[in-house]
């Protein structure tokens, strides 16, 4: 499907024109959208604007970086939006030129429609297709934020643990959310270079819209940094539940070396009086028995003190959540 909005120069807004009124002195501007196009549609991008071969072959091929090209007669740019739910880059395509903007998506993405219906209903009225393609990239800027703070707020639940969720849990939810991390900086870095590209572009040097591209270029920074800090602290956590987990393992492990260690003598000394033999001179006598168990707690005992004097059980206290 392929939409038309124009800029007359009496300031209105006119949707649903044809190329060839786009193309009139009386338009300052016109953006043309190509959605989920069809193959005859596709091929207006070569025979009716007569783009880059090159460019149009990325428009085609999806899983294209996010860039900008510079050509004789106009940009190429690839940028992305981002599914809310999936955390997964969405491709836009566009051509910039002199008072053109030229989108392509295969993807839904949703922040080209919410761009058009402000430039249509709104009032919202760029000066230039530079204007356009500012409010594009700050809509699917702005809709990385969402995201990346719901991701934050699960890093603090994880840390808390007010429920008292097990450590599996909570080491699944970390491995979930690093997943997470890391698809939004698959997104986030090419799009802080493409930012940057932008800025350093001639054509934008003395026009007012570098101020608004520098700014989507801060807010790009200042998510990488906070991205960045929670991959930092979710690691932190993960290695402090693994060693937490470890020191309950050597705790247990402690714990029951202990007790074989108190319980080996005396299985010693009961399976030395449990063997059948005919003769054996402590089996005659009559408190002999007793004897035995008064050894056995003698023992007992005598470990557990040279056990605490050596300090054995003064940091075996299991760590808590």
């Amino acid at each position: 499907m392929i939409t038309i909005l124009a800029k007359i120069k009496d300031n209105q807004i006119r949707e649903n024109v044809t190329i060839e009124q786009a193309r009139r002195e009386e338009v300052e501007w016109y953006w043309v959208h190509f959605e989920q196009p069809t193959k005859e549609e596709r091929e207006l991008l070569t025979n009716q604007f007569s783009f880059h071969p090159l460019a149009v072959e990325d428009c085609f091929n999806q899983g294209q970086r996010a860039k900008l090209e510079v050509y004789d007669d106009h940009y190429f740019m690839v940028f992305y939006a981002l599914d809310q739910k999936e955390l997964e880059k969405m491709e836009v395509h566009a051509f910039i030129g002199e008072g053109f903007l030229v989108t392509y998506q295969v993807d839904d993405v949703q922040n080209i429609q919410t761009v058009w219906d402000k430039v249509k209903n709104q009032g919202k009225k760029p000066q230039d297709s530079w204007g356009l393609v500012y409010e594009l990239l700050d809509s699917c800027v702005d809709d990385y934020f969402p995201p990346i703070y719901e991701v934050e707020d699960r890093i603090d639940e994880v840390e808390e643990n007010e429920a008292e969720e097990p450590m599996d849990e909570l080491m699944k939810d970390l491995y979930e959310i690093r997943s997470d991390l890391s698809r939004m900086r698959r997104v986030l870095h090419p799009m802080r270079d493409l930012l940057y590209r932008i800025l350093s572009l001639s054509a934008l040097k003395e026009k007012e819209q570098i101020r608004y591209f520098t700014d989507i270029y801060d807010h790009l920074l200042n998510m990488i940094e906070i991205v960045n800090g929670n991959r930092e602290l979710s690691n932190d956590i993960r290695e402090s539940y693994m060693s937490i987990n470890s020191d309950r393992m050597n705790s247990i492990m402690f714990t029951l070396t202990v007790m074989s260690a108190i319980f080996l003598p005396l299985t010693f000394i009961a399976g030395l009086y449990g063997m059948n033999f005919s003769y054996m001179p402590e089996l005659t006598g009559k408190y002999n028995y007793f004897i035995v168990l008064a050894i056995m707690g003698i023992m007992v005992v005598g470990m557990i003190f040279a056990f605490y004097k050596m300090g054995w059980f003064k940091f075996r206290k299991g760590p808590k959540l």
